[in-house]
C-alpha cells in the first residue's frame, strides 16, 4: 500500500492523486467480491505479486502512461481487497469492516506519498530506490511463504 503513494509521489501529478484513489475503489469492488462469496484463486500471489512489482518500480522509477500505471495499481487492488473481505470477522459488519479497511489503506497511501516527497533531492530519489527495492524484496519473502 505504501508502494502506491511512493510511486504516485515519483510520478507526480495527477498520478500521485490518481493511482491512490484508483487502489481503495477498485480495492472495495474485491473485498465486494469476497463478502459475495464469487471465487477468486490467487488472491496471495496476486498480493505477493503487487509488492514485487509495484516496489521495483519505485526501484527503477518506472515512468509508463499514466493509464497503464492507474490500470496496474487496479489489478492488483482487487486481489487485497479479495483479501480483506475474506477475513471479515464473524458477526461484524461488512460496512464497517470495509470502511475501516479502506480508510486504513488510505492512510498508507498518504504515507506513502508523504514519504515520497523525498524525490525532490537527488539523496531522497536514492533513499526511495531503496526502499522500493526493500518492498520489492518483501514481496519476494512473501511469495516463497505463499508457495512453500
Amino acid at each position: 500500500m505504501v508502494a502506491v503513494g511512493l510511486w504516485g509521489a515519483q510520478l507526480g501529478a495527477p498520478a500521485v492523486w490518481v493511482l491512490p484513489l484508483a487502489f481503495p475503489l477498485v480495492m472495495a469492488a474485491g473485498g465486494t467480491l469476497a463478502l459475495m462469496g464469487v471465487p477468486l484463486s490467487g488472491a496471495e500471489l496476486g498480493i505477493a505479486a503487487s509488492a514485487i512489482l509495484l516496489g521495483a518500480a519505485v526501484m527503477f522509477e518506472a515512468r509508463p502512461p499514466l493509464a497503464v500505471a492507474a490500470a496496474l495499481v487496479a489489478f492488483f487492488a482487487v486481489f487485497h481487497g479479495y483479501a480483506h473481505g475474506t477475513e471479515l470477522p464473524p458477526g461484524q459488519s461488512a460496512l464497517l469492516y470495509s470502511m475501516g479497511f479502506v480508510m486504513a489503506t488510505g492512510c498508507l497511501h498518504a504515507a506513502g506519498i508523504g514519504i515520497g516527497t523525498l524525490h525532490r533531492w537527488s539523496t531522497g530519489r536514492a533513499l526511495l530506490r531503496v526502499a522500493g527495492a526493500a518492498i520489492a524484496v518483501g514481496g519476494v519473502f512473501f511469495l516463497g511463504k505463499v508457495l512453500a
